[in-house]
């Protein structure tokens, strides 16, 4: 018996043992082990789901040369829900990152769709290595590397590119349903606009520990974000930084002429097309700005300056502006004239240097008249008595035909190029007169508008871009393609999402004779008239026309080239502005100087003559 109760009680004694073994074993794993992983479950730790922005597609020019990229930047973020006191997070972070309290307040505030908000991108080495160390005092502090908008080049095609910068709250109230949230960033202006749906990619996500100060802990999972897709430009970066050089030094040897005169600010653009698809190789528009300065948010101080700007350098002069055009028109009232008066190349006409409507005189360039000359002739020595006659006899068959012929060129509406704010410019005509003026008198459409006209002078408005499509109306036998930037998008993979296809919006109507009437004088102005001095010694051929607009109240005079090259087979066409730049003749070497660099010549001494 004796045994058996030693026996029971040496059982007991062993299981008891084996319990406080296990008891002892489980609260080591406890308290040693996980303790502070505990430690944190009791203090309240709780998770988040926060967003990862995606890198946005690269752009590439024709040749593969990288223009638009992204560049890892450190970026200060904060989860207001995990924030008792925000006024005082605020007030610390004003401090340290230079920013007004309000104004991050601000971003808190309208906040709207997401829980983290991002306060300051692209921080400074300082300010990062200062936040580090006080990131323990501000709860729901997040500093991320995320993906910031690089321009390769700064200022390069900064008009056809655009930029970036943070969604507002009016644009966020409308893109919300596709996705988009408070402190995205999309395209604001240019390509990054026109391709935002390709370019933006897909976000991430991640899940985040934070414990019951409001401080990130630990990364507890990632869904990494698609990167957008790629767009491959017609441009040519080559030829767009040589065209943009070639511009920006006109423009500045202009000013230096006219330093000692009052005068209104001078810009310019160039844009350089194929014709026979519409591809941009280059276009350029000056004064023009660094994109950069918006991918981070740009200071109130860089706005003001571009703003404020008497030079406007945020206007695309290719595209959104419009001026009258001068005798590049007469390319219109030609075809207008050869088609509807029944005139031939051959005809001659009188030039005593004026015509003379009911007492009235309209003046050629030179006073003194070129007396008996051809049509030919006419066009390539830009007289402007041939096309006042012309012009007139168009008003008295029609007072709208010689406009309908503009508008079957392109003029008074948008090309549909792939850029927001296209000018439409503006074809005069009575109606418009009409609905423009009060006067009885004012309403009145006169012969005299129509002689005008004749020679692109009055109210008539042409945009660069306008223009190159009447270049290549006549360059590719009366086919007009609309102008695009862009050729494909193309997934991180290669695989083509969308081919931008060249696309013919009109046909002209005009016979053949027609054309090759006023593509021998487009020629001629090169090799005998009025830009008979500038390009001898160039061995490609080349056709154009210039045209010296009058801008009036004792401005300069605007200068305008339009041409093509070669000229027997097009590959290439060319319109160059020069907003109160004097005379057309400034346009010409800029016009030499691109086709050096497109047909890769050696350099031609061109002389820089008024043409």
């Amino acid at each position: 018996m004796k045994n058996d109760s030693e026996r029971r009680l040496f059982h007991f004694t062993i299981i008891i043992v084996l319990i406080f073994v296990v008891l002892f074993a489980q609260l080591y794993y406890l308290q040693i082990h996980s303790g502070e992983s505990y430690k944190r479950l009791s203090e309240g730790n709780r998770t988040s789901i926060l967003s990862i922005s995606a890198p946005r597609g690269k752009i590439y020019d024709q040749t593969g040369e990288v223009l638009v990229s992204n560049e890892l930047t450190y970026t200060v973020s904060l989860i207001p829900d995990e924030v008792n006191e925000l006024d005082y997070v605020l007030e610390m972070l004003e401090r340290i990152l230079e920013m007004d309290k309000e104004e991050l307040k601000e971003k808190v505030i309208d906040n709207q769709t997401d829980k983290l908000v991002r306060l300051k991108r692209n921080i400074s080495q300082e300010e990062l290595i200062i936040l580090q160390e006080n990131k323990e005092q501000i709860p729901g502090l997040i500093i991320e590397k995320i993906p910031m908008r690089k321009y390769v080049n700064d200022n390069l095609a900064s008009h056809v590119l655009g930029y970036v910068g943070e969604i507002s709250a009016n644009e966020l109230s409308n893109l919300k349903e596709q996705g988009y949230r408070t402190g995205d960033i999309l395209g604001k202006t240019g390509l990054e606009l026109i391709y935002e749906d390709y370019l933006r990619g897909e976000r991430g996500r991640q899940q985040v520990e934070v414990n019951s100060l409001g401080q990130q802990l630990r990364v507890l999972g990632v869904e990494e974000p698609a990167p957008g897709d790629d767009l491959i430009l017609n441009i040519d970066y080559q030829l767009q930084q040589t065209t943009e050089e070639l511009l920006a030094n006109k423009i500045r040897a202009i000013k230096e002429e006219l330093e000692d005169e009052e005068h209104p600010p001078i810009g310019g653009a160039v844009i350089v097309t194929n014709p026979k698809n519409g591809d941009v190789l280059a276009m350029s528009s000056f004064p023009d700005y660094n994109p950069n300065l918006f991918s981070t948010g740009i200071s109130r101080t860089d706005w003001e300056h571009l703003a404020t700007d008497i030079g406007r350098p945020l206007l695309n002069r290719v595209v959104n502006t419009s001026a009258p055009p001068a005798s590049v028109f007469k390319i219109v009232t030609a075809a207008a004239a050869l088609e509807e008066l029944g005139i031939s190349g051959d005809d001659k006409f009188y030039d005593p240097g004026y015509y003379e409507l009911a007492g009235t005189r309209f003046g050629n360039w030179y006073s003194a008249g070129q007396g008996e000359i051809d049509f030919v002739d006419s066009l390539a020595w830009s007289n402007n008595t041939v096309y006042y006659e012309l012009g007139h006899e168009l008003y008295k068959q029609d007072q709208t035909i010689l406009q309908w012929y503009a508008r079957q060129f392109g003029l008074g509406e948008k090309t549909g190029i792939d850029l927001k704010n296209e000018a439409e410019g503006l074809v005069p005509d009575p109606d418009w007169r009409r609905n423009y003026f009060q006067s009885i008198e004012d309403r009145i459409w006169y012969p005299g508008y129509t002689i005008n006209l004749s020679i692109g002078q009055g109210n008539l408005r042409v945009s660069p871009i306008q223009l190159i499509n009447v270049m290549n109306a006549i360059a590719n036998d009366g086919k007009i393609y609309r102008p695009s930037l862009a050729d494909k998008v193309v997934e991180q993979d290669g695989n083509v999402v969308r081919e931008i296809e060249p696309e013919l919006i009109t046909e002209l109507s005009l016979s053949e004779e027609t054309i090759a009437t006023i593509k021998e004088g487009l020629e001629g102005v090169i090799t005998y008239g009025t830009a008979r001095n500038n390009f001898v010694e160039m061995p490609i051929s080349l056709a154009g026309k210039t045209g010296t607009a009058q801008t009036g109240r004792n401005n300069p005079n605007h200068g305008w080239f339009g041409g093509y090259a070669p000229a027997d087979d097009p590959e290439i066409s060319i319109v160059v502005f020069l907003e109160y730049g004097i005379s057309s003749g400034n346009t010409l070497p800029i016009v030499e100087g691109i086709m050096q660099e497109y047909f890769d010549l050696e350099d031609v001494d061109i002389e820089d003559k008024e043409g």
